[in-house]
C-alpha cells in the first residue's frame, strides 16, 4: 500500500472556519476528499482515514485565518489524538 500524504487548508475565523482536506499517494498530485457535513463530521471522516494510514510523514497545514497566515506540519499521531475540530483549530494557534 502506498503512503498517503495529507494536506489541509484551513480558512476563516477561529469560531467560523472551513477545512479542506486533500491527499496524495505520489508526493505531487493532491486530490480533494469531498467530505460532506458539519466541520466536526468532516473532521471525524478525516480521522477515520488517518487511522488507516498512520506513518511518519507529517500532515501539512496551510492556515489562512483572518488574523494569521502560516504553513505548518503536525505529526499524524498528534492530530489523531485531537478528537474535536475546535480543539484542532486551537492547537493550530499555538
Amino acid at each position: 500500500m502506498n503512503t498517503k500524504m495529507y494536506k489541509l487548508l484551513v480558512k476563516g475565523y477561529e469560531d467560523d472556519f472551513t477545512i479542506l482536506y486533500y491527499f496524495s499517494t505520489n508526493y505531487t498530485d493532491y486530490f480533494d476528499f469531498k467530505f460532506v457535513g458539519t466541520e466536526q463530521e468532516k473532521y471525524n471522516y478525516f480521522l477515520i482515514d488517518l487511522e488507516k494510514h498512520i506513518s511518519p510523514q507529517p500532515i501539512y497545514i496551510d492556515m489562512k485565518m483572518h488574523n494569521q497566515q502560516i504553513d505548518r506540519g503536525l505529526s499524524r499521531k498528534e492530530v489523531f489524538t485531537i478528537k474535536k475540530v475546535n480543539n484542532f483549530i486551537n492547537r493550530l494557534y499555538k
